[in-house]
């Protein structure tokens, strides 16, 4: 499949090939983030609060509905004073008990699996909260179920559309808002705000009106479509961005991806970078014909999504490990996230890769969302 990286800075001809509008859907992430945090009200918040702490926090949602989870995960990190698990059903975990709080999370509100866990926490007395859109079967289920709560989800629609791969924010904020009030996590709703006007500013310096010498984005998009991206993060946040980058990528653009978070991937994974796939110096070569010479797109690139709050450790590996990659004639990008606050440092990072991922995939020309839907229907 060729790539046409000129389409990227022609804004007409880009925009006219988003059929399915994910970049204006995109751009309003942090709208998503703000009419999501609207439904959660007080009194919702209030009626999981005042059944006390939970034990854990087990969190239940099927394909993109589940980042929400890990978000929250990331976001409480390692200091959280209950543990904050993710899982992706369809049973619930044996130990999950009624000093347990499940949180059932659908952008569809009819996710076979998460209904069903939904379902089965109900039966054991667990309490339940419900991140769904309203008239659905998992808010009907939530309605039946003494003492659950249901938030719904904010959705800001493009041309009256949406696509459940943008969601992931309209469905992590009121997870992090409800833990804010469990004590779970620290200045949630000050975080909040700052995510949305993060994600605002992605969607400034992203935006397709920017020519590709200033969109890092779309720099980047060519980059994965040229080569065996690899990517590794750093510290919780970095963790979540790679994982989520990896998801967009063979969503949006149908590229598959090596994914790994430091240290472990340097044990794991930097096996890869003495390999066959690596020795990639000359893909920026401005003559190299992409036709004749289509071998570079199964070489690697190292794509660093670093955490501004990582451990000193890990930061002295990520140096190393970019290091060693470009000793070895394996291009890099690498990433910082910004902010303050773990959310707002994770929306930096995913924002700019959600964007890319999407040139991406505009540039090769692909729609991988039929074969994916095709596969999904089989699946249920």
């Amino acid at each position: 499949m060729e790539l046409d990286d000129a389409l990227l800075d022609d804004v007409d001809a880009l925009m006219a090939a988003d059929t399915r509008q994910l970049l204006p859907m995109t751009a309003s992430a942090g709208a998503s983030i703000r009419a999501a945090a609207s439904l959660v009200t007080p009194e919702a918040i209030a009626r999981v609060v005042d059944d006390g702490r939970p034990h854990a926090v087990v969190v239940v949602g099927g394909g993109g509905s589940r980042a929400a989870g890990d978000i929250l995960a990331a976001v409480a990190g390692s200091g959280s004073p209950v543990p904050v698990m993710t899982f992706g059903g369809p049973s619930l975990p044996g130990w999950v008990g009624p000093t347990d709080l499940v949180v059932a999370v659908s952008g569809s509100g009819r996710t076979p699996e998460t209904l069903e866990v939904a379902a089965e926490a109900a039966r054991r007395g667990c309490r339940l909260l419900v991140v769904s859109p309203d008239r659905t079967p998992l808010s009907y289920l939530a309605d039946q179920t003494r003492g659950a709560v249901s938030v719904g989800v904010g959705i800001p629609t493009v041309a009256g559309t949406w696509r459940a791969r943008t969601l992931m924010w309209s469905l992590a904020t009121p997870l992090v808002l409800v833990a804010g009030g469990l004590g779970l996590v620290e200045h949630a709703n000050e975080a909040v705000a700052a995510a949305a006007d993060a994600l605002d500013e992605v969607a400034d310096t992203c935006s397709p009106l920017r020519d590709s010498v200033v969109n890092e984005a779309k720099r980047m998009a060519v980059d994965v479509a040229l080569s065996l991206p690899m990517l590794w993060g750093t510290g919780d946040v970095g963790a979540i961005a790679v994982k989520r980058f990896a998801r967009q990528l063979a969503e949006n653009s149908g590229l598959p991806a090596v994914v790994g978070t430091l240290p472990e991937a340097a044990r794991t994974q930097s096996v890869l970078l003495a390999g066959p796939r690596a020795g990639q110096a000359d893909v920026d070569d401005i003559f190299r014909d992409r036709v004749e010479q289509p071998e570079a797109a199964t070489k690697l690139r190292l794509i660093m999504l670093r955490d501004s709050g990582e451990h000193p450790e890990t930061a002295a590996l990520a140096v190393a490990a970019v290091d060693l990659a470009e000793s070895r004639g394996v291009p890099v990008n690498v990433i910082t996230a910004e902010g303050t606050h773990a959310l707002t440092r994770l929306a930096s990072l995913v924002g700019v890769c959600d964007f890319s991922s999407i040139y991406a995939g505009l540039a090769l020309g692909l729609d991988p969302m039929s074969a994916a839907n095709e596969l999904d229907g089989r699946v249920r």
